[in-house]
C-alpha cells in the first residue's frame, strides 16, 4: 500500500498567505504566520474542490460465472508392484585384513607408546609473611570540579590546560534558572559577546520559542567551547563534557537545546546518529535535551526552518505544555 502524506498543514499555511495579501507575506518563518479572516463565507465551498479518492479500484476483471473445473488425474486399477531389495548383500565381501592390529606397532613388534607430556613448572613459593600491595592509581581532581559557584567555576576554567592560552572564557548569558538553555558550539567571530539575542540569529530564536510560549526573559545561552571550536581527542572531549555537566549544575535549566550536527556528536559522542535523533527527547546527565539543526544556517535557509518547525519541534513532545 503506497504511503499517504498529510498536506493539511501546508494547505493551511498557503491559505493563510493568500488571506494576508502581498504586503505581509511571511514565507520566511512559519512560526510567525498569523491568519486574517477570509472574505469567503464559512458555509461556502471552494470552486475547485480536491477530488476524493475512490474506495473501489477503477478497473476490475469480471469473474466468470462457470469457471472451468480442475483436471482430475485417474489412478490405475492394478499398479505394478515395487521390487523389494534385501538390506543385506547375498555374498558379503570379507574384511581386507582381519589380522591387522588396532594399534600401531613399533619396529620390534611391540605396540608403540606415546611420549609422555611435559609437566608444568611448579609455581614459585612465596614467603608467608610477604604480601603484594595493589598498585595505587592517583586520580587528580580539576579545580573547576570543586567550584562552589558559577563565578568560581569560570575562574577555575582559566587555569585549566584547555583554556590556559585563551584570551577570554565566554560565560553564560541569561536568567538564573532559564526555562530554555540554548547551547551553541562557540561564539561566532565578529558577534558581540553578551548580546546574542540582539543578533539576527538570536532574534529568530526568540520569535521561534515565543510562538511556543517561552518569554524572551526565560531564555539563556552558553557555549560548549568557551573560546573557539577545535579538533580534540576523545579524552579532551570527555573533559569538556564534564565541564558542561558542572556548568549545568549551576544554571539548572528546564530544557537544553543544542544546535548543529557537529555539536551533537561533541556532546553525545559518535555512538549516536544525529539524523535519527534530531528533535527527539534526550538526556544529558540528568538534563532534558533536544538537538536541532544549525541555528546560523537556519537563519537564511527556509527549508531548515520548516524542518525544525514541522518535524523536529513536534517530535520531542517537550514543548506541547508551553503553548
Amino acid at each position: 500500500m503506497p504511503e499517504e502524506f498529510d498536506f493539511s498543514e501546508l494547505r493551511k499555511y498557503l491559505q493563510g498567505q493568500m488571506d494576508m495579501g502581498e504586503e505581509d507575506l511571511l514565507l520566511d518563518e512559519p512560526w510567525t504566520l498569523t491568519r486574517k479572516k477570509s472574505a469567503v463565507p464559512a458555509g461556502a465551498r471552494p470552486a475547485n474542490p480536491m477530488p476524493q479518492r475512490s474506495a473501489t479500484p477503477a478497473f476490475s476483471q469480471p469473474r466468470p460465472s462457470n469457471p472451468a473445473p480442475f483436471p482430475q488425474h485417474s489412478v490405475p486399477a492394478n499398479p505394478a508392484p515395487i521390487p523389494q531389495q534385501s538390506p543385506f548383500p547375498a555374498n558379503p565381501a570379507p574384511f581386507a585384513n582381519p589380522a591387522q592390529p588396532a594399534f600401531p606397532q613399533s619396529a620390534f613388534g611391540a605396540p608403540a607408546q606415546n611420549a609422555p607430556s611435559p609437566r608444568p613448572a611448579p609455581a614459585p613459593k612465596l614467603d608467608a609473611g610477604l604480601t603484594i600491595a595493589p598498585r595505587a592509581v592517583k586520580k587528580t581532581t580539576a579545580a573547576y570540579e570543586i567550584a562552589d559557584s558559577i563565578g568560581a567555576f569560570y575562574d577555575a576554567l582559566k587555569t585549566d590546560a584547555l583554556y590556559a592560552r585563551a584570551a577570554n572564557v565566554v560565560r553564560y548569558e541569561g536568567p538564573e534558572h532559564p526555562r530554555l538553555l540554548i547551547l551553541l558550539a562557540a561564539p561566532k567571530p565578529g558577534e558581540p559577546t553578551g548580546n546574542f539575542f540582539q543578533s539576527p540569529t538570536g532574534e529568530m530564536l526568540v520569535r521561534l520559542f515565543g510562538s511556543l510560549g517561552y518569554a524572551p526573559e526565560s531564555l539563556g545561552i552558553t557555549y560548549f567551547y568557551k573560546d573557539a571550536p577545535r579538533a580534540l581527542s576523545p579524552i579532551l572531549l570527555a573533559s569538556l563534557r564534564r565541564m558542561l555537566t558542572k556548568e549545568l549544575s549551576f544554571i539548572a535549566p528546564e530544557i537544553m537545546i543544542t544546535f548543529g550536527e557537529p555539536l551533537f556528536y561533541d556532546v553525545f559522542s559518535k555512538g549516536k546518529n544525529f539524523n535519527e535523533l534530531a528533535g527527539t527527547a534526550l538526556d544529558f546527565n540528568g538534563t532534558k535535551t533536544v538537538s536541532l539543526v544549525d541555528a546560523y544556517a537556519m537563519t537564511t535557509d527556509k527549508q531548515l526552518k520548516w524542518l525544525t518547525w514541522k518535524v523536529h519541534i513536534p517530535r520531542s513532545g517537550l514543548f506541547a505544555a508551553a503553548k
